[in-house]
């Protein structure tokens, strides 16, 4: 019988020593201009226009362009390798890492995606060849993986993984987890990745801090929304999107956009504003946070949350790879900024959106919801 666990490598490297004192604070953000939300703006006069007519029905293409459509989608070769060589020899131990890390992490989550799907047909009526699984696992080559360590273990992880596919869930062993054999690869990931903490407990501390701080920005334009009437409140939270002073300000507003009950009516709107967010290349000590709530809202709101929904990974990698690129560059010019690597470990070490693990009637978009919008279900109030 096969069985689950709810696994996250991330972030391997996540910990620091460094309190967040004022210094540090001041140097948390880049304070770039805000992103230009015109063209969501446009959607919405759009909506005004011809909501209820055919013509709003291309509504969503305006607001959250390159949606793909519904499909069974298979890793089937390297084409999600990143590439960065101007990091290679960087004398930042991050950065020269930081090519690595990120693909043979992706290594492993596309691997497993290909193995659930594959798992799903068996335990459902969900039409995939097995052959078509086995082949597209076959083709993703680790070559592209330099350390010898990760590279054995690389390759142990697939053969494992073929292992497994050779023979029907019903005929396996009891208490077979394919998730002991991406444990073992990830643990071998994390003996080779740089350790930039000597005291867990002092980051965690000083980084729930920089969250705060930079979830805390422009709450008095949260609070015109929190006001609105219900037929306003999307003309006022755009408008206010749209004259933050800086991007940072525009992230945190976003943050606690979609961290409220009462957007929920509204998530195709938030996604297609973290898009943008994600999409400026500018970045943010949440930056990691931003993309994990963008990747819940669209996999809720564009594909579902079924077990045998369609789950893009491809889609949402591009811009796990985006936000990631957008870190390295803030550390290349920021080289102790123990928060940036932070966040660029989070995103990077995150697995992709899984059909299986904490949810047992779906897949995992709900518990990412449940875990980045807690206020969505769980209000200030219920919480006293």
């Amino acid at each position: 019988m096969m069985y689950f666990k709810c696994f996250i490598l991330c972030p391997l490297v996540a910990l620091a020593t460094h309190g967040c004192s004022e210094e540090l604070q001041s140097n948390l953000f880049d304070n770039n201009e805000p992103v230009n939300l015109s063209y969501i703006l446009d959607a919405y006069e759009w909506q005004q226009k011809y909501e209820g007519n055919d013509e709003c029905s291309i509504l969503w293409s305006k607001i959250v362009p390159g949606i793909p459509e519904d499909g069974f989608y298979l890793f089937e070769d390297t084409s999600f390798v990143l590439r960065i060589p101007e990091y290679s020899e960087s004398s930042q131990p991050f950065l020269a890492n930081a090519e690595e890390f990120y693909n043979s992490c992706s290594y492993a989550w596309n691997i497993y995606s290909n193995f659930e799907l594959w798992y799903r047909g068996h335990t459902a009526d969900l039409l995939i060849d097995d052959d078509d699984v086995k082949q597209s696992i076959q083709g993703i080559s680790i070559d592209f993986i330099h350390d010898k360590d990760i590279h054995r273990a690389a390759q142990n992880f697939k053969d494992s993984v073929l292992l497994l596919i050779a023979k029907a869930p019903e005929q396996w062993e009891e208490h077979v987890d394919v998730m002991d054999c991406v444990i073992s690869y990830g643990d071998v990931i994390e003996s080779k990745a740089y350790k930039f903490y000597d005291d867990e407990e002092a980051f965690v501390a000083s980084l729930d801090s920089v969250v705060d701080i930079a979830e805390g920005m422009g709450m008095d334009k949260f609070q015109r929304y929190l006001d609105a009437d219900d037929d306003d409140q999307l003309r006022v939270i755009l408008g206010e999107l749209a004259t933050c002073r800086t991007f940072d300000e525009q992230c945190s507003l976003w943050r606690n956009w979609a961290n409220c009950d009462k957007s929920t009516i509204e998530d195709e709107w938030l996604a297609g504003v973290g898009m943008a967010l994600m999409k400026s290349g500018n970045y943010s000590p949440i930056l990691n946070r931003i993309w994990v709530t963008w990747r819940a809202l669209c996999q809720t709101v564009f594909f579902g949350m079924s077990r045998d929904s369609s789950i893009p990974n491809h889609f949402y990698n591009e811009f796990r790879k985006m936000c990631y690129v957008t870190c390295l560059r803030h550390i290349a010019y920021n080289p102790d900024d123990v928060y940036a690597m932070n966040c660029a470990a989070a995103i990077g070490g995150r697995t992709n959106m899984n059909r299986f693990g904490q949810n047992y009637l779906g897949n995992e978009a709900m518990i990412e919801k449940a875990m980045m919008m807690p206020k969505r279900y769980h209000s200030d109030e219920e919480k006293d």
